[in-house]
């Protein structure tokens, strides 16, 4: 969430600002409320596979309310997993695969390759790679 707000903070050029904002902690629900509008939808993993249902649920709940154009996110499993219910209702989805990842996309990145509108890596050697991914710059 940090390098997306840092997206958002240094670029001028944004045509729109975000309607809302979906995180998976509470702990930055404070700092995304000054912007608008937060939903939470949790946490969940490979190693939890039940809360699986819950971020499905809480996500598809966010995306029949809001019916978003665009989701745009650094991603994480439970951040593709609203990319997907979005996808569902025709949004376009924007995945920034994490600048932690240097050798190899995130496995939630690895997931999203198929199904995201633009895919965006923060290393020039991914996307030399990956012919779907494409780099930009950095946001760090």
């Amino acid at each position: 969430m940090n390098e997306l707000l840092k997206l958002l903070d240094s670029s001028h050029n944004w045509p729109y600002q975000p309607s809302f904002y979906v995180t998976t902690l509470d702990a930055v629900t404070d700092k995304l409320k000054r912007r608008g509008q937060v939903h939470v939808i949790g946490e969940c993993n490979r190693r939890c596979p039940m809360k699986l249902f819950g971020v499905f649920a809480r996500s598809l709940k966010i995306v029949i309310k809001h019916r978003p154009d665009v989701v745009i996110t650094t991603g994480s499993l439970p951040l593709a997993i609203l990319c997907l219910s979005a996808k569902l209702f025709g949004a376009k989805i924007v995945w920034i695969d994490s600048v932690a990842n240097i050798e190899r996309f995130s496995m939630s990145g690895r997931m999203m390759l198929r199904f995201a509108d633009l895919f965006l890596t923060q290393w020039p050697e991914l996307a030399e790679k990956c012919g779907k991914a494409e780099y930009a710059g950095s946001l760090i």
